[in-house]
């Protein structure tokens, strides 16, 4: 009896520590797996881009023009207000030609394109005043 209960233990080891093996085997694959979007996304967000992200373009009213803050409300047409934080990145331009945050007066027609971050809001990447 003991014998039987011997082997029975030994057999239930043996089947215990293949099932752990198998496991092991497969998890840093998932490991390098899970962690190749990680590593892209830290590579991008050096780059000073978000992962994943397209930018996306709004036309509206400049309602507002916070150059202390680096910060542009623009009304879309549908009166919704948007906030856009401008950074040194940004391209503005007005009848063609390069202009600065200051440059912006409210009431301009302007096209915004942007990229929306989730710690930083609307960040706009280009600002074109169309009138």
């Amino acid at each position: 009896m003991k014998n039987r209960i011997l082997l029975l233990l030994t057999a239930f080891v043996m089947v215990l520590l293949a099932a752990m093996t198998t496991m092991a085997q497969d998890q840093p694959a998932q490991s390098q797996e899970a962690s190749k979007p990680a590593a892209a996304e830290k590579k991008h967000a050096k780059a000073g881009a978000s992962y994943a992200a397209k930018a996306e373009t709004l036309s509206g009213t400049i309602s507002s023009v916070n150059a202390d803050k680096h910060l542009v409300v623009v009304n879309s047409s549908d009166g919704v207000p948007y906030d856009f934080t401008v950074g040194k990145g940004t391209k503005i331009t007005a009848g063609g030609s390069k202009a600065k945050l200051s440059d912006l007066q409210s009431g301009k027609q302007v096209s915004v394109s942007f990229m929306a971050e989730r710690k930083k809001g609307n960040v706009a990447r280009s600002i074109e005043v169309t009138q």
